[in-house]
């Protein structure tokens, strides 16, 4: 089940926090589907939540982040291992700083250099935010 109880569709919000050549990654204490290691900010859209308006509020809820710019880079479409249709919005979002304030649900929130990103095998769903950060901040930079 999605955060709002549907069984056949999952929306989700996912954000690259990027400033400079630096990205923000970050290691969520439990996720519903059991994945551990680094992900960008995420989270389920809530009902009739505009996924921008949704990436406003994983910033500034899971990071203390109000970003300068935000940009939906893509979206991606698949059937994830719920068995539930996943529509997730890719945004691009550029803070003025790298001031962060972690959340209670948050192990972990780093920032790292492009170029010295923890491999992909440290990240969540088999290092998949690894090469999503990598295309997102490519058309960045």
């Amino acid at each position: 089940m999605t955060s709002d109880g549907c069984p056949k569709h999952t929306l989700v919000s996912h954000v690259a926090v990027l400033h400079h050549n630096s990205a923000l990654l970050v290691k969520y204490r439990e996720m519903p589907d059991g994945q551990n290691g680094w992900f960008l900010p995420n989270d389920d859209l809530k009902h009739v939540e505009h996924p921008e308006e949704g990436a406003k509020r994983i910033l500034r809820e899971q990071v203390g982040i109000e970003p300068s710019t935000l940009k939906l880079a893509q979206i991606e479409s698949f059937i994830g291992n719920n068995k539930s249709w996943h529509l997730i919005f890719d945004f691009l979002a550029f803070p003025l700083s790298m001031k962060i304030t972690k959340a209670p649900n948050l192990l972990d929130a780093q920032w790292f250099e492009i170029d010295k990103l923890p491999p992909a095998s440290e990240f969540a769903h088999h290092g998949w935010g690894h090469s999503a950060l990598l295309k997102l901040a490519k058309t960045h930079f």
